[in-house]
């Protein structure tokens, strides 16, 4: 509601109220820090509704590096913290409801020799001080990509040399659900969290696993070939994939795809720069579960035969099928063995049953 504002300086964070920043209402001091984040809940801020304010000083001459949880208004002794070594960088993600703050941290150099991005790792902390814990990456190497659950109840992290591990994780950094490996980078919840997309973008393909989170099950997939943004609508129900400029400079517009994953719609554009829903306030859009297929069929038939044309299957979301089928080259005494291993890798491997 941006009644509260927070300005860093050197070892302070000045706090402001109002909209008025003429003056610090109030000033929190820690030594050494270089990175903080602000998170404040609904009503006024007060000693029983405080602010959450978080905190990180990188490693400095062989000590160790600290995250700090701190309530304002409150005393300038911090709620909880925790120390660890590797880390130069810091990246906060607040639990919608407060009670809990992810941070990623990051250094510059690997000093394993396994990556030329350095090294990542993910701390939870409650805001209340009861509880922090690390969480362990389900595959070797770093994290790519973790977000919170709208009802902050859960989040999910995907870790690791791809094909990346995808998990999803209770309020205690306890693993919940396995999704299985595939080449992704990118978690989007949607507005109710029913719905979840993990998708593979920047230097991957675009793929994407559309998932049905009440039942943990995978409802479809299908491919976004050069996208720069993904965003779900307000309602939940639809999902728009960008590609945009100066980022990508041909092929600019955005493709409409349903919660399944079915494509709906492209729109091109010459040269678009940003591609945003309308917004609408919590409320508005009820969280409505999954429309059977059995009904979407219905429905389909129904409307083509409305349209004087045959009726249209629905089936559920996957890659298009090539219209001809095309023999790739294999040189002679070739057994196709290595094409297969590289195919199997490509698709990642399946969520375990549960």
């Amino acid at each position: 509601d941006e009644s509260v504002a927070a300005h860093m300086t050197t070892n302070t964070i000045a706090i402001f109220k109002d909209g008025d920043f003429s003056a610090a209402a109030d000033k929190l001091r820690d030594e050494g820090l270089t990175q903080f984040s602000l998170m404040k809940t609904e009503g006024a801020p007060s000693t029983e509704n405080p602010c959450k304010i978080a905190t990180f000083k990188p490693e400095l001459k062989g000590g160790p590096a600290k995250v700090s949880v701190f309530n304002w208004p409150g005393s300038e002794t911090p709620v909880g913290s925790k120390t660890f070594f590797k880390a130069q960088e810091a990246n906060f993600k607040w639990s919608p409801t407060g009670n809990a703050v992810l941070v990623k941290t990051d250094t510059d150099v690997d000093t394993t020799g396994q990556s030329y991005y350095g090294e990542s790792a993910l701390y939870l902390l409650h805001a209340n001080g009861g509880y922090d814990c690390k969480i362990l990456p389900a595959k070797e190497g770093s994290f790519h990509d973790f977000a919170w659950a709208p009802a902050g109840d859960h989040f999910v992290a995907i870790s690791g040399k791809s094909p990346a591990a995808s998990i999803l994780y209770d309020i205690k950094g306890e693993t919940v659900f396995d999704f299985g490996q595939a080449h992704r980078n990118t978690i989007r919840w949607s507005p109710h969290g029913r719905f979840l997309c993990l998708g593979g973008f920047g230097n991957l393909s675009g793929d994407m696993d559309f998932w049905d989170m009440s039942k943990k099950t995978k409802m479809g997939s299908v491919r976004a070939d050069a996208a720069v943004t993904q965003e779900w609508s307000p309602c939940g129900r639809f999902f728009m994939t960008s590609t945009l400029f100066p980022r990508m400079r041909v092929d600019n517009g955005m493709t409409f795809f349903t919660y399944r994953g079915q494509q709906l719609h492209q729109v091109p554009v010459r040269e678009a720069s940003k591609a945003l829903w309308r917004p609408a306030l919590p409320g508005i859009y009820a969280d409505r579960p999954p429309t059977p297929l059995k009904v979407l069929r219905k429905e389909a038939k129904r409307a083509a035969e409305e349209a004087g044309a045959g009726p249209a299957p629905i089936t559920p979301a996957g890659p298009p099928k090539p219209t001809t089928v095309r023999q790739a080259y294999r040189p002679p005494g070739s057994t196709g063995g290595l094409s297969a291993m590289m195919s199997k890798d490509r698709a990642g491997t399946p969520a375990p049953r549960t």
